[in-house]
């Protein structure tokens, strides 16, 4: 696949380093502002309904999760992959015919999603996740599989074609009405009881989707001389895209990638319910009880997990732009091309996910007692921290095995790391020394062994190499020194202030100010890669003067 090098005639120029690391940064701004909206609402919340109502919340949510995976079926990866091959080759009526045949495909199995979660609500509630009570947030939550399973097409066909900025206005704009809508309806329905005020929360993605589809829609069908009408319709399709022929072999080919990329997602929703059901049941083991259960599965999925999840901001927007970025490099037949995307795609995700791990294990009482008011929560957060360098790695190396048309390698490589994670998850929760900490080791591990057999994988396939002292070494060192100046920054911001709030975040920022001075000062990060970003010419000029920077 990979040995012939040559280039397309006849196609548009690539896209440049520049605007693949632009896109990427576009989304990583979107989906950052997204968390913490999110984590406005991860306070709010909690305060509101307390871990109970969480627990019920949390037990809602897996279930939905893979609903909404099963019913896209992976189809966006599929187009975005797609979109970029006929976008790469001048096709544009071809991709125009992608985003349809794929918008169909999704609202026949978004509608299909959300009558099963309906009907099966109760069943679930009672045979899965012990609580009947959880069924009202499963309804609740049914109609975001058609709404989110629909506009994921549009996502898809953006995100092919590179224009990232209408797929961040999306996806900024259902987290706000989500978050709306989450917080108002809790509020209102807190008075019925917990399980209502529950489901009201959960309504709030249902809201949050039909706002998103709104926004992306509109543009597709409104805006004028747009790139994709102003591009080349003419050319004669090459005989490698004959699956174009008819609906039903564009349907074919769109499934072709897609069923793959569905199960492997369907992996992390599923991993969730067999928690939902695994952790309880292990936790009686060792002897705890009650509302406990719900308690401290509450305070590991609803509360720590999310916090490991937040940095992961980035590398899912960096598996996003991966994707068509790849998949443009493969169709050119550039191998250096190809071999250097990969690399800058593995090699941030890996500066993101140090740091980020480093920084929740330290501080792990003192975040969930700044968000939650609750620092015991902090065991489980503390056990689970290190899972983030291993998801943010697992998340960018799939990323790229998917723009590559690898799409079972992630597939398989994760459903090991999720069996390894059940097993330890049996083992180590029924042990009451270590409790609910069991289960933050099982994730750990199941995204440890996932990550890794995907690199090895990656180093088979393309030959990438590491340069040691920049690519592991200088980020090794960035993290320890960041990890002593966050310790440094609580005690001192504590000593003068004797708040936990302000002390936490002005250990945060010293750690980001350390970390960030660091890899610039070592050339880690070099001024070429400063100027990729939004506004970073300007940023670039200023780090010049102030000899922070290396050429």
């Amino acid at each position: 696949m990979l040995c012939t090098i040559r280039r397309l005639r006849g196609v548009r120029r690539p896209m440049t380093r520049k605007s693949f690391v632009r896109g990427a940064a576009i989304l990583a701004v979107a989906g950052l502002a997204n968390r913490v909206v999110g984590a406005i609402s991860r306070i709010i919340l909690p305060a509101m309904i307390g871990d109970e109502g969480m627990g019920l919340f949390q037990m809602a949510y897996p279930i939905y999760s893979m609903f909404l995976v099963v019913s896209t079926a992976g189809v966006p990866v599929a187009v975005s992959k797609l979109v970029s091959e006929q976008a790469t080759k001048g096709n544009m009526a071809n991709a125009r015919r992608i985003l349809r045949v794929a918008a169909t495909i999704l609202f026949m199995t978004g509608a299909l999603g959300t009558l099963v979660l309906i009907a099966s609500a109760r069943r679930l509630s009672l045979t899965v996740l012990k609580d009947p009570r959880a069924s009202i947030s499963i309804i609740a939550t049914a109609p975001a599989v058609l709404l989110l399973s629909f506009m994921s097409a549009f996502r898809g066909y953006f995100q092919g074609l590179q224009e990232m900025e209408l797929s961040a206005c999306s996806q900024i704009t259902e987290q706000l009405v989500r978050v709306f809508f989450m917080i108002g309806l809790a509020y209102v329905l807190l008075p019925r009881g917990i399980e209502y005020s529950a489901a009201g929360a959960a309504f709030g993605a249902v809201a949050g989707g039909l706002a998103g589809l709104f926004v992306i829609m509109v543009p597709y069908y409104t805006r004028s001389g747009s790139p994709s009408s102003n591009m080349n319709m003419g050319m004669v399709t090459s005989p490698d895209d004959d699956y174009m022929a008819s609906f039903g072999s564009l349907a074919r080919r769109i499934f072709s990638l897609s069923i793959p990329i569905v199960i492997g997602a369907a992996i992390m929703p599923l991993m969730q319910v067999v928690d939902a059901a695994l952790i309880p049941t292990r936790l009686n083991a060792a002897g705890i009880t009650g509302t406990d259960v719900t308690k401290l599965y509450g305070q590991l999925t609803g509360m720590a997990l999310p916090l490991v999840y937040f940095p992961t901001v980035v590398t899912t927007a960096l598996a996003a732009s991966a994707v068509p970025a790849v998949s443009e490099a493969l169709t050119y037949k550039d191998r250096r091309m190809l071999v250097s995307r990969s690399q800058d795609v593995i090699w941030l995700g890996m500066l993101i996910g140090l740091p980020a791990s480093l920084g929740l294990y330290l501080l792990a009482d003192e975040f969930c007692a700044m968000f939650y008011k609750l620092p015991q929560a902090g065991v489980a957060l503390r056990a689970v921290a290190f899972g983030t360098l291993f998801l943010c790695l697992q998340q960018t190396t799939s990323g790229v095995l998917q723009g590559l048309g690898e799409v079972t390698v992630p597939v398989k490589n994760l459903f090991i790391g999720a069996i390894l994670k059940a097993a330890i998850n049996y083992i180590f929760t029924g042990i009451p020394s270590i409790g609910i900490k069991g289960a933050a080791w099982g994730t750990v591990a199941g995204f440890g062994v996932s990550s890794i057999l995907n690199l090895v994988e990656l180093s088979r396939m393309l030959g990438l190499t590491l340069d040691v002292g920049r690519h592991v070494l200088k980020p090794l060192v960035a993290t320890g020194t960041m990890g002593l100046g966050v310790v440094a920054g609580y005690r001192l911001a504590y000593g003068f202030f004797a708040s936990n709030t302000i002390a936490t975040l002005a250990a945060t920022s010293a750690g980001v100010f350390v970390y960030g001075l660091l890899l610039l000062v070592t050339g880690t990060i070099r001024v070429r890669e400063v100027e990729m970003l939004p506004m970073g010419t300007r940023i670039a000029r200023v780090l010049r003067r102030l000899g922070l920077v290396h050429e």
